[in-house]
């Protein structure tokens, strides 16, 4: 069985002993692997990461021309959904309140976002924009024991997912002051738009990595598995964990990636109902089928108490993992294709 080990982070560094064919400008790169196929790789910057895409084919030519095809499309998706944009879809929807003719892959999105949102009783909410748009406005690394609460719980009230009006004709925000931010969703939502593209050239093998989304393909051998690492929330150069898959999503969230306290109890990911950072766990991870799905559900399960994230995850379907605040204990799915843990 061929299983190529990649770290979640180090995705680039798999593989690259074999024939150099060529080394281009935009971070292009052909290696002959064995018997007639060949790997393209290329890094992109897309939504604040490097995004990278490993292809695998017997015609290096088709595998470049479906790799561009996918940075295309993905670049596309990427600016309707960037909130940092003002003319944007997003941009334009918080700036006037509401927005007419939005765009397919914005009414995609926020679809699957309300799905969420409703399965995790509201621990996923597009609309803490407010809160976001606060903290970051922030000087750090933030004093929590300064932290204006009232200002916190003023900017929480505006949150409420169940106020984004959606039409096929028009998106509005039904509260003066609402904003919603679609950073827990529209990097999966972009990586599936890539693989689908890739899929859709006649790639069969190849991985997608934008900086805590792995998309990872496998048809055309059926031996081929990809290894995955996890990172350690607590030092990043080491791994926690490994999974192997085949045609999978992984998306993977912790509190190491961004964060505006110094002891990382204010993070990116806010728990709705308080405004705050949750403090449950350090590191989630979900595999699922398409990763608008678990990069949605690893933001939502890090304000569950573990015995509703099991619940959650047993009707959904998708597996996962959680790591503790400090690092230390790690729960999981029963089938969640470990391969490597781990150990206190």
């Amino acid at each position: 069985m061929t299983t190529p080990s990649l770290s979640r982070r180090t995705l680039l560094r798999y593989g690259l002993a074999g024939t150099v064919l060529a080394m281009a400008g935009g971070g292009w790169l052909a290696v002959k692997r064995f018997h007639d196929r060949f790997e393209l790789r290329a890094v992109r910057s897309l939504m604040n990461s490097d995004v990278s895409i490993l292809a695998v084919a017997d015609d290096p030519d088709r595998a470049h021309r479906a790799v561009e095809a996918a940075f295309k499309r993905m670049a596309e998706a990427a600016g309707t959904l960037n909130r940092f944009d003002p003319d944007s879809a997003v941009g334009r929807l918080n700036r006037q309140g509401r927005l007419s003719a939005p765009p397919a892959d914005l009414l995609a999105v926020l679809d699957r976002a309300r799905h969420v949102s409703e399965i995790s009783d509201g621990a996923f909410d597009i609309t803490v924009q407010p809160l976001m748009e606060y903290y970051f406005s922030l000087k750090r690394p933030v004093d929590l024991d300064r932290l204006d609460r009232g200002a916190v719980a003023a900017r929480d009230r505006l949150v409420d997912y169940r106020k984004v009006r959606v039409s096929p004709t028009e998106v509005s925000l039904d509260g003066a002051g609402m904003g919603i931010t679609l950073d827990g969703i529209a990097k999966g939502y972009v990586v599936d738009q890539g693989a689908a593209v890739l899929e859709a050239h006649g790639i069969g093998e190849a991985v997608l990595d934008a900086g805590g989304d792995v998309r990872t393909i496998s048809h055309d051998d059926p031996g081929r598995t990809w290894t995955i690492g996890i990172a350690d929330p607590i030092d990043q150069n080491r791994l926690f964990a490994a999974v192997r898959m085949r045609n999978g999503a992984l998306a993977t969230s912790g509190n190491y990636e961004i964060y505006f306290s110094a002891d990382r109890r204010l993070f990116h990911i806010v728990n709705p109902h308080t405004g705050l950072s949750p403090d449950i766990y350090s590191s989630v991870t979900v595999l699922a089928d398409r990763n608008t799905d678990s990069d949605a559900l690893g933001t939502a399960l890090f304000s569950l108490p573990l015995p509703r994230l099991r619940e959650v995850m047993r009707a959904e379907g998708p597996q996962w993992m959680a790591i503790d605040w400090n690092g230390r204990q790690s729960w999981h799915s029963p089938e969640l294709p470990l391969v490597a843990e781990h150990t206190a």
